[in-house]
C-alpha cells in the first residue's frame, strides 16, 4: 500500500512539474498588438515576460492596438515612440515619434532632440537610410527655412540636412532634429511646408537593432529565444537563450 501512495505521488509530482515546463515553454509565445506579431527580441507587456525579448524593446499596446516603445528615454514620456511595422529578418522597425511642442498641442514638431534621444537606448540604433529634418527657433530664422505657422508663438524654420548645418541660420538658434525616412531631394512642394514636413513626422522613421546570438538556428531545433537568465535583464543585455529545444 505505501509502495501503491507513493508511486501515486511520484506520478502526481512529474504532472505537476510537466505543467509548469509547459507553461514556461509556452510563455514567450508569438503575441499581437493589432498588425503586429511580438515576438523575439520584442516582448509585450502585459501578455509576455520581460525575459522574452531585449528589455529595450519591450513593448506596450493601447486599447486601439497600437505598439509603443516601453523603455523610457530622458524625456520621461509614455507612448511617445510608436511602431508602426516590424522586420524580423532585416532587424528593423518603423517607429514614429508622436509629440506635440510644449504648449502648443497642434504643433506636431517635437521640442527635443529625438536623433539624441534615441541615441540613450542600448542596442538600437538609427539607420543610416533615414534623413534628419531639422527644425530651428529661438532666433530670428532666415526667410530661405521660415515655416508659415508657429509653434508656441515661436517663429518656426525647418529644412533636411545633410550632417552639414545650413549657410545662413545663426548658431545661436535651438535645433531639433528628427529622423525620417520618406524624404527625396526635389520632391519638397512649394508651398505649405509645414504640413509636408508634418506628413514626414508622421510617416516615421527606420531603426535596427544589433541582433544576439543565432536566434534562427535556434527556433529551427524548435527553442525559443529568451534572455540569458532573470540576472541578465539589464537594460544593456541580449544574450540569446535557446530554451525549450
Amino acid at each position: 500500500m505505501e509502495l501503491l501512495k507513493l508511486g501515486l505521488a511520484s506520478l502526481l509530482l512529474l504532472h505537476v512539474a510537466g505543467a509548469i515546463d509547459d507553461n514556461t515553454s509556452t510563455s514567450c509565445s508569438p503575441a499581437r498588438c493589432g498588425s503586429l506579431n511580438i515576438t523575439y527580441p520584442f516582448s509585450l507587456s502585459g501578455v509576455q515576460p520581460l525575459y522574452c525579448g531585449y528589455p529595450a524593446l519591450e513593448l506596450a499596446c493601447d486599447a486601439a492596438g497600437r505598439a509603443y516603445l516601453s523603455s523610457r528615454t530622458s524625456r520621461q514620456r509614455q507612448h511617445l515612440y510608436r511602431v508602426d511595422d516590424i522586420s524580423y529578418g532585416n532587424n528593423s522597425m518603423v517607429v514614429a515619434v508622436e509629440a506635440t511642442f510644449a504648449g502648443d498641442a497642434t504643433c506636431t514638431v517635437p521640442d527635443f532632440n529625438v536623433s539624441s534621444d534615441l541615441s540613450l537606448l542600448p542596442l538600437i540604433n538609427i539607420s543610416d537610410t533615414n534623413t534628419n529634418l531639422v527644425f530651428v527657433y529661438n532666433c530670428v530664422v532666415p526667410p530661405s527655412v521660415r515655416l508659415q505657422r508657429p509653434c508656441a508663438n515661436h517663429t518656426m524654420g525647418a529644412y533636411v540636412s545633410d550632417g552639414d548645418g545650413l549657410s545662413g541660420v545663426p548658431a545661436n538658434c535651438t535645433f531639433v532634429s528628427v529622423p525620417v525616412r520618406g524624404f527625396h531631394a526635389g520632391m519638397e512642394p512649394a508651398r505649405d511646408l509645414y504640413d509636408y514636413y508634418e506628413g514626414l513626422i508622421r510617416d516615421g522613421f527606420l531603426l535596427e537593432w544589433t541582433a544576439a546570438g543565432d536566434c534562427d538556428a535556434c527556433k529551427r531545433s524548435g527553442g525559443e529565444c529568451r534572455e540569458d537568465s532573470a540576472q541578465n535583464l539589464s537594460a544593456e543585455s541580449a544574450c540569446a537563450d535557446c530554451r525549450g529545444a
